[in-house]
Protein backbone atom coordinates (compact mmCIF):
# COMPACT_ATOMS: atom_id res chain seq x y z
CA UNK A 1 0.00 0.00 0.00
CA UNK A 2 2.94 2.31 0.72
CA UNK A 3 4.29 1.78 -2.79
CA UNK A 4 0.92 2.70 -4.25
CA UNK A 5 0.79 5.88 -2.20
CA UNK A 6 4.35 6.69 -3.22
CA UNK A 7 3.46 6.28 -6.90
CA UNK A 8 0.47 8.58 -6.53
CA UNK A 9 2.66 11.23 -4.91
CA UNK A 10 5.17 10.88 -7.75
CA UNK A 11 2.42 11.42 -10.32
CA UNK A 12 1.10 14.46 -8.45
CA UNK A 13 4.56 16.00 -8.12
CA UNK A 14 5.28 15.39 -11.81
CA UNK A 15 2.01 16.98 -12.84
CA UNK A 16 2.57 20.02 -10.64
CA UNK A 17 6.11 20.43 -11.96
CA UNK A 18 4.90 20.13 -15.54
CA UNK A 19 2.17 22.71 -14.94
CA UNK A 20 4.59 25.12 -13.29
CA UNK A 21 7.13 24.86 -16.10
CA UNK A 22 4.63 24.78 -18.97
CA UNK A 23 4.96 27.17 -21.87
CA UNK A 24 1.95 29.19 -22.96
CA UNK A 25 1.51 29.18 -26.73
CA UNK A 26 -0.30 31.96 -28.56
CA UNK A 27 1.68 34.98 -27.38
CA UNK A 28 0.59 37.92 -25.25
CA UNK A 29 -2.01 40.49 -26.26
CA UNK A 30 -0.85 44.08 -26.80
CA UNK A 31 -3.10 47.14 -26.91
CA UNK A 32 -4.13 47.94 -30.51
CA UNK A 33 -3.21 51.23 -32.15
CA UNK A 34 -5.22 53.24 -34.64
CA UNK A 35 -3.15 54.83 -37.40
CA UNK A 36 -5.76 57.49 -38.23
CA UNK A 37 -5.86 59.13 -34.79
CA UNK A 38 -5.94 62.93 -35.29
CA UNK A 39 -3.98 65.33 -33.09
CA UNK A 40 -7.18 67.21 -32.30
CA UNK A 41 -10.74 67.47 -33.51
CA UNK A 42 -11.04 69.83 -36.52
CA UNK A 43 -14.14 71.53 -35.08
CA UNK A 44 -12.57 72.12 -31.68
CA UNK A 45 -12.10 75.77 -30.84
CA UNK A 46 -10.09 77.31 -28.05
CA UNK A 47 -8.21 75.44 -25.35
CA UNK A 48 -8.24 71.66 -25.13
CA UNK A 49 -9.85 70.26 -22.00
CA UNK A 50 -7.90 67.34 -20.53
CA UNK A 51 -9.97 66.78 -17.38
CA UNK A 52 -12.67 64.14 -16.96
CA UNK A 53 -16.05 65.35 -18.13
CA UNK A 54 -18.76 65.95 -15.58
CA UNK A 55 -21.64 63.63 -14.85
CA UNK A 56 -24.98 64.02 -16.56
CA UNK A 57 -26.59 65.09 -13.31
CA UNK A 58 -24.10 67.94 -12.99
CA UNK A 59 -24.57 69.22 -16.52
CA UNK A 60 -28.29 70.00 -16.29
CA UNK A 61 -29.89 71.53 -13.23
CA UNK A 62 -33.41 70.40 -14.13
CA UNK A 63 -34.41 68.20 -11.18
CA UNK A 64 -37.24 66.59 -13.16
CA UNK A 65 -34.82 65.51 -15.88
CA UNK A 66 -32.45 64.16 -13.24
CA UNK A 67 -35.28 62.10 -11.75
CA UNK A 68 -36.26 60.73 -15.17
CA UNK A 69 -32.65 59.68 -15.79
CA UNK A 70 -32.34 57.95 -12.42
CA UNK A 71 -35.60 56.09 -12.94
CA UNK A 72 -34.44 54.93 -16.38
CA UNK A 73 -31.13 53.65 -15.02
CA UNK A 74 -32.97 51.80 -12.25
CA UNK A 75 -35.84 50.33 -14.27
CA UNK A 76 -35.01 50.13 -17.98
CA UNK A 77 -35.61 46.57 -19.12
CA UNK A 78 -32.78 46.50 -21.67
CA UNK A 79 -30.41 47.62 -18.93
CA UNK A 80 -31.69 44.82 -16.71
CA UNK A 81 -31.00 42.35 -19.52
CA UNK A 82 -27.45 43.71 -19.80
CA UNK A 83 -26.96 43.35 -16.03
CA UNK A 84 -28.14 39.73 -16.13
CA UNK A 85 -25.80 39.08 -19.05
CA UNK A 86 -22.90 40.42 -16.97
CA UNK A 87 -23.73 38.06 -14.12
CA UNK A 88 -23.92 35.13 -16.52
CA UNK A 89 -20.53 36.05 -18.01
CA UNK A 90 -19.00 36.31 -14.56
CA UNK A 91 -20.24 32.85 -13.61
CA UNK A 92 -19.01 31.43 -16.92
CA UNK A 93 -15.58 32.99 -16.32
CA UNK A 94 -15.57 31.35 -12.88
CA UNK A 95 -16.29 27.95 -14.45
CA UNK A 96 -13.38 28.31 -16.87
CA UNK A 97 -11.05 29.48 -14.10
CA UNK A 98 -12.00 26.50 -11.94
CA UNK A 99 -10.74 24.22 -14.75
CA UNK A 100 -7.18 25.22 -13.81
CA UNK A 101 -7.51 23.27 -10.57
CA UNK A 102 -8.23 19.62 -9.86
CA UNK A 103 -11.79 18.45 -9.38
CA UNK A 104 -12.65 16.07 -6.57
CA UNK A 105 -15.65 13.80 -6.39
CA UNK A 106 -16.94 10.62 -4.88
CA UNK A 107 -18.79 7.50 -5.87
CA UNK A 108 -20.46 4.74 -3.91
CA UNK A 109 -22.17 1.54 -5.00
CA UNK A 110 -23.65 -1.48 -3.31
CA UNK A 111 -25.31 -4.54 -4.73
CA UNK A 112 -24.84 -8.12 -5.63
CA UNK A 113 -26.04 -11.04 -7.68
CA UNK A 114 -25.58 -14.58 -8.70
CA UNK A 115 -23.63 -15.65 -11.77
CA UNK A 116 -22.31 -19.05 -12.76
CA UNK A 117 -18.71 -19.69 -13.64
CA UNK A 118 -19.41 -19.68 -17.35
CA UNK A 119 -21.30 -16.43 -17.08
CA UNK A 120 -18.46 -14.83 -15.14
CA UNK A 121 -16.04 -15.79 -17.91
CA UNK A 122 -17.82 -13.52 -20.35
CA UNK A 123 -18.53 -10.73 -17.90
CA UNK A 124 -22.13 -11.74 -17.38
CA UNK A 125 -22.21 -10.54 -13.78
CA UNK A 126 -20.72 -10.97 -10.34
CA UNK A 127 -21.30 -13.66 -7.79
CA UNK A 128 -22.23 -12.61 -4.23
CA UNK A 129 -22.11 -9.00 -3.00
CA UNK A 130 -20.26 -5.87 -4.02
CA UNK A 131 -19.61 -2.79 -1.88
CA UNK A 132 -17.56 0.16 -3.19
CA UNK A 133 -16.86 3.72 -2.13
CA UNK A 134 -14.22 5.95 -3.70
CA UNK A 135 -12.88 9.51 -3.65
CA UNK A 136 -12.00 10.58 -7.20
CA UNK A 137 -9.55 13.08 -8.64
CA UNK A 138 -9.52 14.54 -12.16
CA UNK A 139 -7.08 17.19 -13.29
CA UNK A 140 -6.08 18.41 -16.73
CA UNK A 141 -2.64 19.98 -16.55
CA UNK A 142 -2.54 23.21 -18.55
CA UNK A 143 0.75 22.50 -20.31
CA UNK A 144 0.29 24.86 -23.25
CA UNK A 145 -1.99 27.52 -21.78
CA UNK A 146 -5.23 26.31 -23.37
CA UNK A 147 -7.22 26.71 -20.16
CA UNK A 148 -5.50 29.98 -19.28
CA UNK A 149 -6.26 31.40 -22.72
CA UNK A 150 -9.87 30.28 -22.37
CA UNK A 151 -10.03 31.84 -18.93
CA UNK A 152 -8.60 35.14 -20.19
CA UNK A 153 -10.96 35.15 -23.17
CA UNK A 154 -13.99 34.61 -20.94
CA UNK A 155 -12.76 37.29 -18.54
CA UNK A 156 -12.48 39.72 -21.44
CA UNK A 157 -15.99 38.87 -22.50
CA UNK A 158 -17.15 39.53 -18.95
CA UNK A 159 -15.43 42.95 -18.86
CA UNK A 160 -16.74 43.61 -22.37
CA UNK A 161 -20.27 42.97 -21.12
CA UNK A 162 -19.68 45.53 -18.37
CA UNK A 163 -18.49 48.07 -20.94
CA UNK A 164 -21.50 47.22 -23.09
CA UNK A 165 -23.75 47.93 -20.11
CA UNK A 166 -21.95 51.25 -19.56
CA UNK A 167 -22.37 52.12 -23.24
CA UNK A 168 -26.06 51.31 -22.94
CA UNK A 169 -26.31 53.64 -19.95
CA UNK A 170 -24.71 56.42 -22.00
CA UNK A 171 -27.20 55.84 -24.81
CA UNK A 172 -30.18 55.63 -22.46
CA UNK A 173 -29.27 58.81 -20.59
CA UNK A 174 -28.76 60.62 -23.89
CA UNK A 175 -32.07 59.28 -25.22
CA UNK A 176 -33.96 60.38 -22.11
CA UNK A 177 -32.43 63.86 -22.26
CA UNK A 178 -33.08 64.14 -26.00
CA UNK A 179 -36.71 63.06 -25.72
CA UNK A 180 -37.26 65.32 -22.71
CA UNK A 181 -36.00 68.38 -24.58
CA UNK A 182 -38.11 67.46 -27.59
CA UNK A 183 -41.08 67.23 -25.21
CA UNK A 184 -40.34 70.68 -23.79
CA UNK A 185 -40.00 71.99 -27.35
CA UNK A 186 -43.40 70.53 -28.25
CA UNK A 187 -44.84 72.10 -25.11
CA UNK A 188 -43.41 75.41 -26.25
CA UNK A 189 -44.71 75.03 -29.80
CA UNK A 190 -48.13 74.06 -28.43
CA UNK A 191 -48.13 77.22 -26.32
CA UNK A 192 -47.15 79.28 -29.40
CA UNK A 193 -49.99 77.72 -31.39
CA UNK A 194 -52.51 78.34 -28.59
CA UNK A 195 -51.35 81.93 -28.18
CA UNK A 196 -51.52 82.46 -31.94
CA UNK A 197 -54.98 80.90 -32.10
CA UNK A 198 -56.23 83.21 -29.36
CA UNK A 199 -54.88 86.26 -31.19
CA UNK A 200 -56.35 85.14 -34.51
CA UNK A 201 -59.74 84.47 -32.97
CA UNK A 202 -59.77 88.01 -31.71
CA UNK A 203 -58.69 89.24 -35.12
CA UNK A 204 -61.47 87.19 -36.80
CA UNK A 205 -64.03 88.67 -34.39
CA UNK A 206 -62.95 92.23 -35.15
CA UNK A 207 -62.90 91.69 -38.92
CA UNK A 208 -66.30 89.94 -38.77
CA UNK A 209 -67.73 93.02 -37.02
CA UNK A 210 -66.19 95.31 -39.64
CA UNK A 211 -67.62 93.13 -42.40
CA UNK A 212 -71.08 93.24 -40.83
CA UNK A 213 -70.88 97.03 -40.91
CA UNK A 214 -69.66 97.04 -44.48
CA UNK A 215 -66.25 98.45 -43.67
CA UNK A 216 -64.24 95.53 -45.14
CA UNK A 217 -64.77 93.03 -47.92
CA UNK A 218 -65.95 89.49 -47.26
CA UNK A 219 -62.66 88.12 -48.51
CA UNK A 220 -60.95 89.70 -45.48
CA UNK A 221 -63.31 87.82 -43.17
CA UNK A 222 -62.73 84.54 -45.02
CA UNK A 223 -58.98 84.99 -44.93
CA UNK A 224 -59.12 85.67 -41.18
CA UNK A 225 -61.09 82.47 -40.67
CA UNK A 226 -58.50 80.54 -42.66
CA UNK A 227 -55.72 81.94 -40.48
CA UNK A 228 -57.62 80.97 -37.37
CA UNK A 229 -58.14 77.43 -38.68
CA UNK A 230 -54.44 77.17 -39.57
CA UNK A 231 -53.42 77.90 -36.00
CA UNK A 232 -56.17 75.66 -34.58
CA UNK A 233 -55.07 72.69 -36.73
CA UNK A 234 -51.53 72.90 -35.35
CA UNK A 235 -52.74 72.29 -31.79
CA UNK A 236 -53.93 68.65 -32.13
CA UNK A 237 -50.82 67.92 -34.18
CA UNK A 238 -48.57 69.03 -31.32
CA UNK A 239 -50.77 67.28 -28.74
CA UNK A 240 -50.46 64.02 -30.68
CA UNK A 241 -46.67 64.31 -30.76
CA UNK A 242 -46.55 65.13 -27.04
CA UNK A 243 -48.42 61.94 -26.17
CA UNK A 244 -46.03 59.87 -28.32
CA UNK A 245 -42.95 61.42 -26.69
CA UNK A 246 -44.38 60.93 -23.21
CA UNK A 247 -45.00 57.26 -23.90
CA UNK A 248 -41.49 56.89 -25.33
CA UNK A 249 -40.02 58.30 -22.12
CA UNK A 250 -42.19 56.11 -19.92
CA UNK A 251 -41.19 53.03 -21.93
CA UNK A 252 -37.53 53.91 -21.39
CA UNK A 253 -38.28 54.15 -17.67
CA UNK A 254 -40.00 50.76 -17.65
CA UNK A 255 -43.44 52.28 -17.09
CA UNK A 256 -46.82 51.97 -18.78
CA UNK A 257 -48.20 54.87 -20.90
CA UNK A 258 -49.12 58.07 -19.12
CA UNK A 259 -48.10 61.69 -18.54
CA UNK A 260 -44.59 62.94 -17.82
CA UNK A 261 -43.78 65.58 -15.22
CA UNK A 262 -42.29 68.84 -16.50
CA UNK A 263 -39.41 70.83 -15.09
CA UNK A 264 -37.65 73.83 -16.54
CA UNK A 265 -38.66 75.22 -19.93
CA UNK A 266 -36.23 75.27 -22.82
CA UNK A 267 -35.39 78.89 -22.06
CA UNK A 268 -34.53 78.03 -18.44
CA UNK A 269 -32.11 75.22 -19.24
CA UNK A 270 -28.62 76.09 -18.06
CA UNK A 271 -26.04 75.04 -20.64
CA UNK A 272 -22.37 75.69 -19.97
CA UNK A 273 -20.61 77.57 -22.78
CA UNK A 274 -17.37 75.76 -21.93
CA UNK A 275 -17.64 72.40 -23.66
CA UNK A 276 -15.11 69.76 -22.58
CA UNK A 277 -13.78 67.90 -25.56
CA UNK A 278 -10.35 66.58 -24.62
CA UNK A 279 -7.79 65.02 -26.92
CA UNK A 280 -8.69 62.30 -29.42
CA UNK A 281 -6.37 59.90 -27.57
CA UNK A 282 -8.40 60.40 -24.39
CA UNK A 283 -11.52 59.34 -26.26
CA UNK A 284 -10.12 55.79 -26.42
CA UNK A 285 -10.37 55.63 -22.62
CA UNK A 286 -13.58 57.62 -22.19
CA UNK A 287 -15.95 55.76 -24.49
CA UNK A 288 -17.16 52.41 -23.15
CA UNK A 289 -18.02 51.14 -26.64
CA UNK A 290 -14.36 51.53 -27.66
CA UNK A 291 -13.22 49.68 -24.55
CA UNK A 292 -15.77 46.97 -25.24
CA UNK A 293 -14.44 46.56 -28.80
CA UNK A 294 -10.92 46.26 -27.39
CA UNK A 295 -12.02 43.59 -24.93
CA UNK A 296 -13.71 41.63 -27.70
CA UNK A 297 -10.50 41.82 -29.72
CA UNK A 298 -8.44 40.54 -26.79
CA UNK A 299 -10.89 37.68 -26.29
CA UNK A 300 -10.54 36.65 -29.96
CA UNK A 301 -6.76 36.86 -29.60
CA UNK A 302 -6.88 34.41 -26.70
CA UNK A 303 -9.03 32.03 -28.71
CA UNK A 304 -6.10 31.83 -31.14
CA UNK A 305 -4.02 30.57 -28.22
CA UNK A 306 -6.68 27.97 -27.43
CA UNK A 307 -6.65 26.78 -31.05
CA UNK A 308 -2.83 26.58 -31.10
CA UNK A 309 -2.74 24.66 -27.82
CA UNK A 310 -4.93 21.98 -29.42
CA UNK A 311 -1.98 21.12 -31.69
CA UNK A 312 -0.07 19.79 -28.69
CA UNK A 313 -0.73 16.83 -26.39
CA UNK A 314 -2.81 17.28 -23.27
CA UNK A 315 -1.88 15.73 -19.94
CA UNK A 316 -4.55 14.74 -17.46
CA UNK A 317 -4.35 13.11 -14.07
CA UNK A 318 -6.97 10.76 -12.63
CA UNK A 319 -6.92 9.21 -9.21
CA UNK A 320 -9.08 6.93 -7.10
CA UNK A 321 -8.89 6.29 -3.37
CA UNK A 322 -11.33 4.18 -1.35
CA UNK A 323 -12.52 0.74 -0.36
CA UNK A 324 -14.07 -2.25 -2.16
CA UNK A 325 -15.17 -5.61 -0.83
CA UNK A 326 -17.67 -8.38 -1.58
CA UNK A 327 -18.95 -8.16 2.02
CA UNK A 328 -19.53 -5.43 4.59
CA UNK A 329 -17.52 -7.25 7.24
CA UNK A 330 -14.30 -6.79 5.24
CA UNK A 331 -15.28 -3.45 3.67
CA UNK A 332 -13.14 -1.05 5.76
CA UNK A 333 -10.17 -3.33 6.34
CA UNK A 334 -6.72 -2.98 4.83
CA UNK A 335 -7.57 -5.79 2.49
CA UNK A 336 -10.37 -3.72 0.98
CA UNK A 337 -8.27 -0.55 0.50
CA UNK A 338 -8.01 0.72 -3.10
CA UNK A 339 -5.63 3.43 -4.39
CA UNK A 340 -5.08 4.04 -8.11
CA UNK A 341 -3.48 6.88 -10.03
CA UNK A 342 -3.05 7.39 -13.75
CA UNK A 343 -1.49 10.00 -15.97
CA UNK A 344 -2.98 10.26 -19.45
CA UNK A 345 -1.19 11.90 -22.35
CA UNK A 346 -3.33 12.44 -25.44
CA UNK A 347 -2.40 14.32 -28.57
CA UNK A 348 -3.15 14.56 -32.28
CA UNK A 349 -0.96 12.89 -34.92
CA UNK A 350 -2.68 13.44 -38.25
CA UNK A 351 -6.08 15.09 -38.61
CA UNK A 352 -5.92 16.33 -42.20
CA UNK A 353 -5.09 19.92 -41.08
CA UNK A 354 -8.26 20.15 -39.01
CA UNK A 355 -6.56 21.91 -36.06
CA UNK A 356 -4.53 24.17 -38.34
CA UNK A 357 -7.73 25.33 -40.00
CA UNK A 358 -9.19 26.05 -36.58
CA UNK A 359 -6.21 28.30 -35.94
CA UNK A 360 -6.83 30.09 -39.23
CA UNK A 361 -10.49 30.56 -38.35
CA UNK A 362 -9.52 32.03 -34.96
CA UNK A 363 -7.00 34.36 -36.63
CA UNK A 364 -9.57 35.59 -39.15
CA UNK A 365 -12.09 36.15 -36.37
CA UNK A 366 -9.48 38.18 -34.49
CA UNK A 367 -8.84 40.15 -37.68
CA UNK A 368 -12.55 40.91 -37.92
CA UNK A 369 -12.54 42.06 -34.29
CA UNK A 370 -9.57 44.34 -35.00
CA UNK A 371 -11.24 45.96 -37.99
CA UNK A 372 -14.38 46.34 -35.87
CA UNK A 373 -12.30 48.06 -33.19
CA UNK A 374 -10.81 50.44 -35.74
CA UNK A 375 -14.25 51.24 -37.16
CA UNK A 376 -15.60 51.94 -33.67
CA UNK A 377 -12.75 54.37 -33.02
CA UNK A 378 -13.16 56.13 -36.36
CA UNK A 379 -16.91 56.45 -35.79
CA UNK A 380 -16.23 57.93 -32.36
CA UNK A 381 -13.88 60.57 -33.78
CA UNK A 382 -16.45 61.51 -36.42
CA UNK A 383 -19.27 61.71 -33.86
CA UNK A 384 -17.33 64.07 -31.60
CA UNK A 385 -16.36 66.36 -34.46
CA UNK A 386 -19.93 66.35 -35.80
CA UNK A 387 -21.29 67.15 -32.35
CA UNK A 388 -18.86 70.05 -31.93
CA UNK A 389 -19.93 71.41 -35.30
CA UNK A 390 -23.61 70.95 -34.49
CA UNK A 391 -23.38 72.83 -31.20
CA UNK A 392 -21.46 75.71 -32.75
CA UNK A 393 -23.72 76.06 -35.80
CA UNK A 394 -26.98 75.62 -33.86
CA UNK A 395 -25.84 78.34 -31.45
CA UNK A 396 -25.25 80.65 -34.41
CA UNK A 397 -28.58 79.67 -35.98
CA UNK A 398 -30.44 80.26 -32.72
CA UNK A 399 -29.15 83.83 -32.50
CA UNK A 400 -30.35 84.43 -36.06
CA UNK A 401 -33.75 82.85 -35.36
CA UNK A 402 -34.23 85.09 -32.33
CA UNK A 403 -33.55 88.15 -34.46
CA UNK A 404 -35.99 86.82 -37.05
CA UNK A 405 -38.75 86.56 -34.40
CA UNK A 406 -38.11 90.10 -33.20
CA UNK A 407 -38.25 91.44 -36.76
CA UNK A 408 -41.38 89.41 -37.63
CA UNK A 409 -43.21 90.61 -34.53
CA UNK A 410 -42.37 94.24 -35.26
CA UNK A 411 -43.33 93.88 -38.94
CA UNK A 412 -46.73 92.42 -37.95
CA UNK A 413 -47.41 95.32 -35.60
CA UNK A 414 -46.61 97.89 -38.30
CA UNK A 415 -48.61 96.03 -40.97
CA UNK A 416 -51.67 95.82 -38.71
CA UNK A 417 -51.42 99.51 -38.00
CA UNK A 418 -51.26 100.27 -41.71
CA UNK A 419 -54.26 98.00 -42.34
CA UNK A 420 -56.29 99.64 -39.57
CA UNK A 421 -55.69 103.04 -41.16
CA UNK A 422 -56.41 101.72 -44.65
CA UNK A 423 -52.87 101.90 -46.03
CA UNK A 424 -52.46 98.16 -46.75
CA UNK A 425 -54.58 95.15 -47.59
CA UNK A 426 -55.43 92.36 -45.19
CA UNK A 427 -53.37 90.01 -47.37
CA UNK A 428 -50.22 91.76 -46.15
CA UNK A 429 -51.34 91.17 -42.57
CA UNK A 430 -51.83 87.46 -43.33
CA UNK A 431 -48.33 87.20 -44.71
CA UNK A 432 -46.80 88.81 -41.64
CA UNK A 433 -48.87 86.63 -39.30
CA UNK A 434 -47.61 83.51 -41.05
CA UNK A 435 -44.04 84.83 -40.95
CA UNK A 436 -44.26 85.38 -37.19
CA UNK A 437 -45.91 82.01 -36.52
CA UNK A 438 -43.29 80.14 -38.56
CA UNK A 439 -40.43 82.16 -37.04
CA UNK A 440 -41.54 81.43 -33.47
CA UNK A 441 -41.90 77.70 -34.19
CA UNK A 442 -38.52 77.58 -35.96
CA UNK A 443 -36.84 79.43 -33.08
CA UNK A 444 -38.22 76.89 -30.59
CA UNK A 445 -37.03 73.94 -32.70
CA UNK A 446 -33.57 75.48 -33.15
CA UNK A 447 -33.22 76.05 -29.39
CA UNK A 448 -34.14 72.41 -28.79
CA UNK A 449 -31.63 71.28 -31.42
CA UNK A 450 -28.93 73.40 -29.84
CA UNK A 451 -29.54 71.86 -26.41
CA UNK A 452 -29.75 68.35 -27.87
CA UNK A 453 -26.54 68.89 -29.82
CA UNK A 454 -24.84 69.21 -26.44
CA UNK A 455 -26.47 65.93 -25.42
CA UNK A 456 -25.07 64.36 -28.59
CA UNK A 457 -21.64 65.80 -27.82
CA UNK A 458 -21.73 64.48 -24.28
CA UNK A 459 -22.75 61.06 -25.54
CA UNK A 460 -20.04 61.04 -28.21
CA UNK A 461 -17.44 61.88 -25.53
CA UNK A 462 -18.52 58.82 -23.57
CA UNK A 463 -19.67 60.71 -20.49
CA UNK A 464 -22.46 60.15 -18.04
CA UNK A 465 -21.94 56.50 -17.13
CA UNK A 466 -19.44 56.85 -14.24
Amino acid sequence: MRSIRFNILIILATALLAGASSCMVGGKFSKPTVAQTPDKFPQMQGAVDTLPIVRWFEMYQDTVLQRLIRTTIDSNRNLMIAAARIEASREQAGIIKASLYPSFGYSAAAGGGTAGTEAQKVGGGIDKGSFKTYATLNWEIDLWGKIRHSNQAMYNQYIGDIDNRNALIVSLVAEVATQYFILRDLDNRLAIAQRTLQARRESTRIIAERFSKGWVAEVDKLQAEQQEALAAAAIPNFQRQIIAIQNTLRTLMGMSPGPIARGQSLYQQMVSPDIPAGLPSQLLERRPDIREAERRLEAEFNYIGVAKANLYPSLSLTGLLGFASPSLSNFLTTGGFVANGFGNLVGPIFEFNRNKRRIKIAEYQAQQAYYGYEQTVLNAFAEVDNALAQYRTYAEEQAIRDQQVIAARKALELTRAKYDFGYSSYYEVLIQENYLFDAELAASVTLQQKINSLVFLYKSLGGGWQ
